[in-house]
């Protein structure tokens, strides 16, 4: 095993390699089901906005649950459980059963989030966090990489109809956790109940003005599949839009594994800083190209910029806290994030159909820009945290 990753942080880790080897089989290709449905932006905009803030808004619950004696291995798996019922009923070509099962598929992902990175905080010593959520995600991309690839070649060999597509990637998540689950060791730990509160007003100082920060970041953060709807328009093929998805997801697995290690050795704000400057210029590009060749190029620029993102944004949030609050913490921010997910996808999805798709880019690049300087209202972190304490300097 790799120095400070224990056997727990491999075992999620391959959850979630199996859970987004299905996912990712789905989601890229989710905007040309909802266009063979005469489905467009518009619709693509309310779905992930409403599944996207859900699913965080939910995490906020499971993190509360997680912190005050519910079973973290048991929030887990149901999580991860439900999301691979969901994703059968996707498959039929129905709007309004598309759209509960997207919406249920989410909920699933939020129940499992806090408790899962919970696991992951007391099955790795401090210094090594950032490393094991690097480690993690890096696996979660693995599947997601796998995914777009394997879809790809039914369609071109096979000519399969979505709807058959999407049954057959249900297997692998139904399979990881009928597998896995029982080789998970829970973590029981001395703060696992909380004796006071937890809430807005007895938060850390740190933590309250990095969810607000993060809340604000979301507004400006649509959905990635409005980059592919976007490529689709510039003549990207059916059987090409997994490979641009595999083109994205390529691109975060590595810069996840370097985000974590970074996370690890300089001050996470500074981190997310690079990662938020990364959108902008991705999305300013977006907004002018119109050759479907560099469309390419800046699909793997954003893809940096979500693994870059992914550790230090986690992490400081559960730095900012005593060891007992960290899944608490971990519920605050994936709350705030998730609040402001639907309207940013479905503004996003007005402003590209009432005003012009560069102006919606346009508009996304410049409020992150305006945001990247309130980072450094906040305490720098870096270093080794403490377990009982926290530790932001």
């Amino acid at each position: 095993m790799s120095r400070g990753i224990t056997r727990n942080i491999y075992l999620l880790g391959f959850l979630s390699l199996f859970n987004d080897l299905t996912s990712d089989m789905i989601t890229p290709l989710l905007p040309v089901f909802l266009v063979s449905m005469g489905l467009g932006a518009g619709f693509l905009g309310v779905m992930e906005g409403l599944a996207n803030s859900l699913s965080h808004m939910v995490v906020l619950f499971s993190g509360w649950l997680a912190d005050r004696g519910a079973d973290n291995k048991k929030l887990t798996v149901r999580g991860y459980w439900l999301a691979a019922i969901s994703r059968l009923f996707i498959a039929i070509p129905h709007p309004a059963v598309v759209l509960l099962a997207r919406l249920s598929d989410r909920v699933g992902k939020g129940i499992r989030t806090a408790p899962r990175d919970n696991l992951m905080t007391h099955s790795a010593e401090p210094a090594f966090w950032g490393k094991a959520f690097g480690v993690q995600r890096a696996m979660d991309h693995t599947g997601a990489l796998i995914a777009p690839l394997l879809a790809a070649w039914l369609l071109s060999t096979y000519h399969l109809k979505l709807s058959w597509l999407f049954l057959i990637a249900c297997i692998p998540a139904l399979i990881s956790v009928l597998v896995i689950p029982p080789y998970l060791k829970p973590v029981v730990t001395k703060d696992n109940l909380l004796t006071e509160k937890f809430v807005w007003k007895t938060m850390p100082k740190a933590l309250r003005r990095y969810v607000l920060i993060i809340f604000l970041s979301a507004l400006s953060t649509p959905s990635e599949l409005f980059l592919i709807l976007k490529m689709q328009n510039m003549g990207l093929s059916e059987y090409k839009v997994p490979l641009a998805w595999f083109v994205l997801t390529l691109f975060t697995l590595v810069a996840s594994y370097l985000g974590g290690l970074l996370s690890d050795r300089f001050s996470r704000r500074r981190i997310i800083a690079l990662g938020w400057l990364i959108f902008t210029v991705a999305f300013v590009a977006f907004a002018f190209n119109q050759d479907l060749r560099w469309a390419w190029f800046w699909l793997a620029i954003y893809g940096i910029h979500l693994g870059i993102l992914e550790a230090s944004e986690r992490v400081y949030a559960i730095m900012t806290v005593p060891a007992g609050n960290r899944a608490t913490a971990l519920g605050w921010y994936y709350f705030a994030y998730g609040v402001g997910l639907f309207p940013a996808s479905f503004l996003f999805g007005i402003l590209w159909n009432t005003v012009s798709v560069r102006f919606a880019f346009l508009f996304n690049a410049g409020l992150t820009l305006i945001i990247i300087p309130l980072l450094f209202v906040l305490p720098s972190s870096s270093g080794v945290t403490k377990p009982e304490h926290a530790n932001v300097e």
